[in-house]
């Protein structure tokens, strides 16, 4: 069937659009038109590859899957189809990548679509889109510009997409507002994400690749390694027996603390879903620091 569909991660595009907006991924910390800015990608997807719009999947995280008043809008929505996982006390998503998978994967098998463009990061979805393309679907990922240099989609997924788009800050401050109180980024830090450019039109990467942009595993394994060194200060021998003892797993308020001492610097990514591997390496990186002092305090009483 020649038509396509719209597959959106709301967490992902509020997170990110908000962080290039806004220098805030906390949602209280701007206002964002989504009914608007679902119309408009659609327009957008419909102008890329000329076919009639299925409709548009709006995935997001909810208490208990109980849907907000916002969230009720965008149900009511025409050719919008809302679905939503759940929220754990961290406010992680739970359950969106299944949903969307699930979606993606039965349209392609009854042929319902022939296209598919799909905002999200998560490498977790790779499966997904090799699934639909096995299918005969064209999967057209759609990502938000980054701030500086640096990726906030898995690579994997990039690589694994037919094409990519980007959304620049100029298409985004369409449809999001800075709260009062926030900010808003200069310029000069917010558009040198790689692909920006002025204009409404989405960039398409044809090549797909995000850049070379910098990573950020040595930034975050630094703070890490600084976290360390102040809890070391506070520390009984005691403690740290007990967190050497238990290595590779921290003592889960520890671990929290290290995470939540990151995330200003990171940009809150360290608690979405495809950045497990900086989790593993902050930890990692406290747990090293941790044992070089041990060592070293062995050393000096020998």
């Amino acid at each position: 069937m020649d038509r396509f569909a719209v597959f959106v991660d709301a967490g992902h595009l509020y997170a990110e659009g908000g962080k290039l907006c806004c220098g805030s991924w906390v949602r209280k910390d701007f206002q964002f038109n989504t009914e608007e800015f679902s119309k408009w990608l659609c327009e957008h997807a419909k102008r890329a590859c000329g076919l009639a719009l299925l409709r548009t999947y709006w995935y997001d995280g909810a208490r208990d899957a109980f849907p907000t008043p916002e969230h009720q809008r965008m149900a009511a929505l025409s050719n919008v189809k809302l679905r939503l996982g759940r929220l754990n006390t961290r406010n992680q998503q739970k359950g969106v990548d299944s949903l969307i998978y699930r979606d993606l994967t039965t349209l392609a098998r009854e042929r319902a679509i022939s296209d598919a463009y799909l905002l999200s990061g998560d490498e977790d979805l790779r499966e997904g889109v090799k699934a639909a393309q096995d299918m005969g679907v064209r999967v057209t990922l759609v990502g938000v510009s980054t701030v500086g240099d640096g990726w906030n989609q898995s690579r994997e997924l990039v690589d694994e997409a037919d094409e990519a788009m980007t959304l620049s800050k100029q298409d985004l401050a369409l449809f999001i507002k800075c709260s009062p109180t926030v900010d808003k980024p200069t310029e000069s830090s917010s558009d040198s994400a790689i692909g920006s450019r002025p204009g409404v039109e989405m960039n398409v990467r044809r090549n797909k690749s995000p850049g070379s942009g910098g990573d950020p595993m040595p930034t975050v394994q630094t703070a890490a390694a600084r976290f360390a060194g102040e809890w070391l200060d506070g520390a009984t021998p005691d403690d740290v027996a007990s967190v050497l003892q238990g290595k590779p797993l921290l003592p889960a308020d520890l671990d929290s603390a290290l995470l939540r001492s990151l995330e200003q610097g990171a940009g809150g990514i360290l608690y979405e879903q495809q950045y497990e591997y900086l989790r593993r390496a902050a930890r990692g990186a406290f747990l090293l620091r941790v044992k070089q002092w041990a060592s070293s305090r062995s050393d000096a009483e020998n």
